[in-house]
């Protein structure tokens, strides 16, 4: 695998730095967001009143006939209204200032604090931006220089919500309100803006920053995965987080090194297994002088016996070396040669599937492993049944023979080189163990699997090969 190129761009941050950033381009975001929305859709307003003109404005209003033209100060500020029963009962919040306000308003009048009522609502930033009632600021007198602790100070009242309903001489109550100077829809718009906003912008930095996490732990676990199964290493490329670069790189260092470790083993196996051949070759020739016609032939059975090993561990460590290209190769062609091959040996082997079919792999090494499996099955399950199956990305082949099979537990001990399971395959039967690990060697090269389905008389080896190559 070809390494990525190093990226140009923004420099190699630690994983520590880079949330730090996120925290604060997020924060930074929001409150540029929220003051954008605050200049677009401005809160509502804050209404500000002398205590002792709000009392008199209502008090004139209350003596004056119903159809009397009110003075512009007053209607541009407050709204006045007319209803047979009162809205509310005395209270709020803000109980009390009102009861002091509903004093001072029926001293005004004349009348009982009973025909006067005042709801009042202690100011609130979060319900003042929510609501669509214009606040009201109660200061004792004007002109007032007002700061941001005065307003919050017991010199006034800030109100986030104030009425007033007064009792007039025909029993229909006066019902006084701060006019309202923008619409309620344009709050809330900007309130359901607001959220949307911070939603959108704390999942744009979430996914970033799960995206500078995930893909590199998923490079890094591909690479694991492909390091059980291929042979040839898979070395990771760039990674920008120092963190992951780091290591990244101890296991490309492992992946050689176990490379390495690996090729001298077979290389030093290899050239045992070679110079066996010289003294076997002499073995085979001194039993020629052996008198006695038993001794003779055990000791040329068992000197065929260690040729046929060393000729296996060979062909071993020729496919462990083996540097062979992929091909597209017509697999089902493939099949049906070696069904014809066994056919003419008096074996008993079917093929079943399309005519063709086409796939990316190395031709002697399918050739090879696919042999190993169809020999296995001739040998023990006396006939076997080739299924080929295609798929969208994938092939499936299905060896089916009648034999023994193999035991769940056993499963792994069949794989494993120069084993034989002796409860189905004794020394009479010949092989030295390495035909499936071969064959399974082979296949995972190709980024395929092989596995056992069944038991004794239906017994399957299935597998599956990607038809475009690993």
């Amino acid at each position: 695998m070809i390494p990525h190129r190093p990226r140009l761009g923004l420099p190699r941050l630690k994983l520590s730095v880079r949330l730090g950033i996120a925290i604060v381009l997020a924060v930074l975001a929001s409150f540029l967001l929220d003051q954008a929305l605050r200049v677009m859709i401005p809160p509502p307003p804050f209404l500000m009143v002398e205590r002792d003109w709000l009392v008199k404005a209502i008090a004139e209003e209350a003596r004056a006939p119903a159809d009397a033209q009110r003075p512009a100060g007053v209607s541009d500020y407050l709204v006045f209204t007319t209803r047979v029963a009162p809205p509310f009962e005395q209270g709020g919040r803000g109980a009390e200032f009102a009861s002091g306000l509903r004093s001072a308003v029926a001293t005004a009048l004349g009348q009982p604090e009973q025909d006067v009522r005042v709801w009042a609502d202690t100011f609130s930033d979060n319900a003042w931006e929510r609501s669509s009632d214009t606040a009201v600021a109660i200061i004792p007198r004007v002109p007032m220089l007002l700061t941001a602790q005065e307003l919050a100070s017991n010199r006034s009242s800030v109100l986030g919500r104030l009425e007033i309903a007064v009792r007039r001489e025909d029993g229909q109550w006066l019902v006084v309100t701060a006019r309202q100077t923008t619409d309620a829809r344009w709050h809330q718009m900007r309130m359901v803006l607001t959220f949307a906003g911070n939603f959108l912008i704390l999942m744009i930095f979430s996914i970033w920053m799960a995206r500078s996490i995930v893909v590199p732990l998923t490079r890094l676990a591909n690479a694991a995965e492909r390091l059980g199964r291929e042979r040839e290493p898979t070395l990771i490329g760039d990674m920008r987080l120092p963190e992951f670069a780091a290591i990244a790189g101890t296991f490309n260092t492992m992946q050689l090194r176990l490379k390495r470790f690996v090729d001298e083993r077979i290389q030093m196996l290899a050239a045992i297994s070679h110079d066996l051949r010289t003294p076997l070759t002499r073995l085979r020739l001194l039993a020629e002088y052996v008198e006695d016609e038993d001794q003779r032939t055990q000791l040329r059975s068992n000197v065929a016996e260690m040729e046929s090993m060393v000729s296996d561990a060979l062909a071993f460590m020729r496919e462990e070396a083996s540097q062979e290209s992929l091909e597209t190769v017509d697999l089902a062609a493939l099949l049906i040669s070696l069904a014809d091959t066994h056919h003419d040996l008096g074996e008993e082997v079917l093929y079943e599937g399309p005519d063709h079919l086409d796939i990316r792999c190395r031709p002697v090494a399918i050739r090879r492993a696919f042999a190993n499996l169809i020999a296995n099955g001739c040998k023990y399950g006396e006939a076997v049944h080739i299924v080929l199956e295609a798929e969208q990305d994938w092939v499936s082949v299905a060896f089916r023979d009648r034999g023994p099979g193999i035991a769940p537990e056993d499963v792994e001990r069949a794989f494993a080189p120069f084993v034989r399971l002796e409860s189905s395959r004794g020394r009479e039967t010949g092989g030295t163990g390495l035909g499936l690990t071969i064959s399974r060697d082979v296949i995972r090269s190709h980024g395929g699997e092989i596995a056992f389905e069944g038991g004794a008389g239906r017994f399957t080896v299935r597998v599956r090969l990607p038809r475009y190559g690993a």
